[in-house]
């Protein structure tokens, strides 16, 4: 895939994995369509990157809410007239100990990470059938075939989106000739994971050019850094006896909240 004078969509543009995204798109000189919550660090990143080469627009969008993802695609059609690659990288990542066990946590997270993505999607495949082309590319998680301590939020809501991406990926290829990737970073240094060291884990720039080459090539599942593949895809093969058995702090990760039972 040439990325030069493609419209491109990227959620979540303003922190992380998505703002590197944005960075590195703006030197391919082509059209960017930017959403996130905060409106200043969208109008910063438009006025920094912007070129003759490099148009980008932005509005500011709450994934949580069909309307205003529904008012971002408007709003990329409107501007561009067509959206040839969505890359939907939106989330949060809270902790949920089993000592306070909280539904609105998974509430939260799931309306986020996962109901964001079936929102984005259910929009982009309307437009992308009409087109007969396009690609959707969401990021999920390296882990989402074994639970983890203490992520069981977060984990459920990146593993919903791996399954999704998977139902519909040969259908959306087969029948409109559209592409749909699945994303699954390992630990990345973004202000996500800021408090909990994750040994091996990347930077978010390196990741941002992993994911873009991946999308290039059209890799129908991207996943890194290339240890941590190795070592989850590894615990993927033990049995739940002696999965249970790994050392539950040493999976929580360092840094994880100590709480109290209630």
């Amino acid at each position: 895939m040439n990325l030069k004078d493609k419209v491109i969509l990227v959620s979540g543009a303003t922190g992380g994995m998505g703002e590197e995204l944005v960075k590195l798109l703006s030197q391919e000189q082509c059209k960017l369509a930017l959403f996130a919550r905060r409106e200043k660090k969208l109008k910063k990143l438009k006025e920094t990157l912007e070129s003759e080469s490099t148009q980008i627009t932005y509005k500011t969008c709450d994934v949580q809410h069909k309307s205003q993802v529904k008012s971002a695609i408007d709003h990329t059609l409107k501007t561009y007239g067509k959206i040839d690659l969505a890359i939907l990288t939106a989330g949060i990542l809270v902790p949920n100990p089993i000592q306070t066990f909280d539904s609105s946590i998974i509430k939260q997270t799931m309306d986020i990470n996962f109901m964001g993505v079936v929102y984005f999607t259910e929009q982009l495949l309307k437009v992308m059938k009409k087109q007969h082309e396009g690609t959707i590319a969401a990021v999920s998680t390296l882990p989402d075939h074994r639970g983890v301590p203490g992520w069981g939020a977060y984990g459920a809501s990146k593993a919903a989106i791996s399954w999704l991406m998977e139902s519909i990926r040969a259908e959306a290829k087969q029948e409109y000739d559209i592409n749909v990737i699945t994303i699954k970073p390992g630990s990345v240094e973004t202000p996500m994971i800021q408090e909990y060291h994750r040994p091996g884990s990347i930077t978010p720039d390196k990741a941002a050019k992993i994911m873009i080459n991946g999308i290039k090539k059209e890799k129908r599942v991207i996943q890194f850094p290339i240890a941590q593949v190795l070592s989850i895809r590894l615990q993927d093969l033990f049995p739940p006896i002696a999965y249970d058995l790994l050392p539950i702090e040493q999976a929580k990760g360092a840094g994880y909240p100590k709480v109290e039972e209630e």
